[in-house]
C-alpha cells in the first residue's frame, strides 16, 4: 500500500512537471508558429500547410501540438496549442510584414499603421530590360564558351535534390543562386518559389542592419564611436557602449543567444512588444570592448538607436531603409518586419528574394559603391570586414561573419578563400561573397537541428568548374 502511494505521488509530480513545461513552452511554440506562418503566407506568399508540416513541426517534438487558424481576409494567423490552449496571433500589414501581438490588439496595430502614412511604393525606374544586378534579366550567352554549364548545373541540381558527397542530410533549400563576375550564372528554386519570392534571412538581417548604419554614417552624420547615452545606462559601465560595440558584438550586455524556452533571445522575439528596449534593459556582464558574445539583442538595440536617430517614426525609418538603401540598389522585394513599437526587428526579420540578398552582397563586394554611386561611406566595407579582436578565430567583423582564421580548421569554411564574408542566419541562411574570386552564392531555406547546411561544397565545386578543373 505504501509503495502504491509513492507511485501515485510520483505520477502526480511527473504530470505536474509536464504541465509546467507545457505551460512554459506553449506561448513560445504558438508565438513562433503564428509569426512564421503569417510571414510565410502573406509576405512570402507560400503555402502555409507545407510550412506547418515541413518547417514548423520538425522544430521540436512539442511543436507538434500547435493548431493554426489562418484568416486570409484579415491577414492574421492565430495559433492555439491543442486547438484551445494559450492562443497567439500575428498580424500582417502592408509594407510592415507580420507582427506578433504581445501587448496590443490587431485593431491597435492597424490604427497605428494608418497613422504612420508609410510610403510603400517601389522604385520608379523601370529595370525590366536591364541585366542583373541593375535589372532582373539574366543572360548566360556572354559566358557560354568559357564555362562547363553542365557541371555547374549538376552541382546546383544535386543540392536541390538533397544530395551531398559527404552523405549529410539536407533539408529544404528554397533558393540557391550563384553569381560570378557580376552576373548570375545559375539559380534554382523550390516548387512555388521564384526569383521574386521574398524569403526570410533570419540573422542575415543583421548585416543589412549594419549596412543601414553605414548609410546613417554617410548621410546623417552618425558617430559610431560616441557613447549612445541611453538614460538607463547612465549608472554603470553601459554608459560607455557605442554603436561600434553593438556592431562588433562587444557591448558587454548580458544576453544568452540560444533558443531554449527560457533564453533571453527567445523571450525577446516571442514575448516582447519592444525588442530593442528589452535588450537595452539587460544588465552588464562585462565592460564594453572586453569580450565578444554574439547577440541578437545587440542588433535590436542598434535598430532602436537608428529608429531614434533618424526621427523616431516609422515613416522616417522606412525612408532610410527603402528610399536611401533598397531602392537605390534596385531591390524591390524587401519587407523589413516590425515589432509592436514599429521599429524594425534588426536581428532577424528581413525578407528579400535571393537575387536581392545578393545585391546587398555585391554592394560589399564593390566597396559600398553601386552603379557609380557611393551608398556606404568610404572605408565602411573595410571596417565591416576587419576582424573584431575579441572574436573567436577572427570569425566576425561588424555585423558580418568572416572566414579569416589563420588555421583552415578554425575557419567556417576551410576549403574557401580567407577573404570570404558571410551574411548568415538561423536554419542555414547563407549569403557569401568572395572578392578574390568575384563569386557570390545565396542559399535560403530551412534546415533543422544538427543537419547544418553549408555552402562550402557548392562553392568549392563551382570554383573548380570556373577555374577549369572540371572541364
Amino acid at each position: 500500500m505504501k509503495l502504491k502511494k509513492i507511485l501515485y505521488i510520483t505520477i502526480i509530480i511527473l504530470l505536474l512537471a509536464a504541465a509546467g513545461v507545457l505551460w512554459i513552452i506553449t506561448p513560445i511554440a504558438n508565438g513562433y508558429t503564428a509569426k512564421y506562418l503569417c510571414s510565410h503566407t502573406f509576405t512570402s506568399r507560400l503555402d502555409a500547410d507545407i510550412a506547418l508540416e515541413r518547417f514548423v513541426k520538425p522544430m521540436h517534438v512539442l511543436f507538434r501540438g500547435v493548431v493554426p487558424e489562418i484568416d486570409t481576409a484579415a491577414k492574421e494567423v492565430t495559433v492555439k496549442y491543442f486547438g484551445f490552449l494559450r492562443p497567439r496571433t500575428a498580424v500582417w500589414r502592408e509594407g510592415c510584414g507580420c507582427t506578433l501581438l504581445v501587448d496590443r490588439t490587431a485593431n491597435d496595430l492597424h490604427k497605428q499603421h494608418e497613422a504612420a502614412h508609410i510610403n510603400h511604393a517601389s522604385i520608379a525606374a523601370d529595370t525590366t530590360n536591364a541585366l542583373w544586378p541593375m535589372g532582373n534579366l539574366v543572360n548566360r550567352d556572354s559566358l557560354r564558351d568559357t564555362i562547363n554549364w553542365a557541371a555547374i548545373d549538376h552541382i546546383l541540381d544535386k543540392e536541390m535534390q538533397g544530395q551531398s558527397t559527404t552523405g549529410a542530410k539536407r533539408n529544404t533549400t528554397l533558393a540557391l543562386v550563384v553569381a560570378w563576375k557580376g552576373q548570375i550564372i545559375a539559380e534554382r528554386y523550390a516548387e512555388g518559389v521564384d526569383e521574386n519570392t521574398s524569403l526570410l534571412g533570419w540573422s542575415a538581417t543583421k548585416s543589412v542592419t549594419g549596412a543601414l548604419t553605414g548609410v546613417m554614417v554617410k548621410d546623417h552624420g552618425l558617430d559610431i564611436h560616441a557613447p549612445i547615452g541611453l538614460p538607463e545606462w547612465a549608472g554603470d559601465v553601459r554608459k560607455d557602449i557605442t554603436i561600434d560595440h553593438l556592431l562588433r558584438m562587444e557591448s558587454g550586455l548580458d544576453f544568452d543567444e540560444n533558443y531554449t524556452p527560457m533564453a533571453k533571445a527567445t523571450e525577446m522575439l516571442y514575448k516582447c512588444a519592444d525588442m530593442g528596449a528589452f535588450a537595452a534593459a539587460r544588465p552588464p556582464a562585462a565592460a564594453p570592448d572586453q569580450r565578444w558574445v554574439y547577440s541578437s539583442g545587440s542588433s535590436n538595440v542598434l535598430a532602436d538607436v537608428l529608429y531614434t536617430r533618424v526621427g523616431s517614426s516609422p515613416e522616417a525609418m522606412h525612408h532610410l531603409a527603402y528610399d536611401e538603401f533598397f531602392n537605390r540598389l534596385g531591390i524591390t522585394t524587401a519587407v523589413f518586419e516590425h515589432d509592436e513599437s514599429d521599429a524594425f526587428v534588426g536581428s532577424s526579420y528581413l525578407y528579400m528574394s535571393a537575387r536581392d540578398w545578393l545585391r546587398v552582397c555585391k554592394l560589399y563586394m564593390d566597396d559600398g559603391v553601386w552603379n557609380g554611386e557611393r551608398i556606404l561611406p568610404e572605408g565602411w566595407v573595410q571596417y565591416s570586414l576587419t576582424p573584431t579582436p575579441n572574436a573567436t578565430d577572427a570569425c566576425y567583423g561588424a555585423h558580418i561573419w568572416l572566414n579569416a582564421a589563420q588555421e583552415p580548421a578554425d575557419r567556417q569554411m576551410p576549403g574557401v578563400p580567407t577573404d570570404a564574408f558571410m551574411f548568415k542566419g538561423f536554419q542555414s541562411q547563407w549569403i557569401v561573397g568572395i572578392p578574390s574570386k568575384d563569386l557570390m552564392v545565396a542559399r535560403l531555406g530551412v534546415t533543422h537541428g544538427e543537419e547544418r547546411w553549408s555552402p562550402e561544397e557548392v562553392i568549392v565545386g563551382v570554383l573548380g568548374v570556373l577555374e577549369g578543373n572540371e572541364k
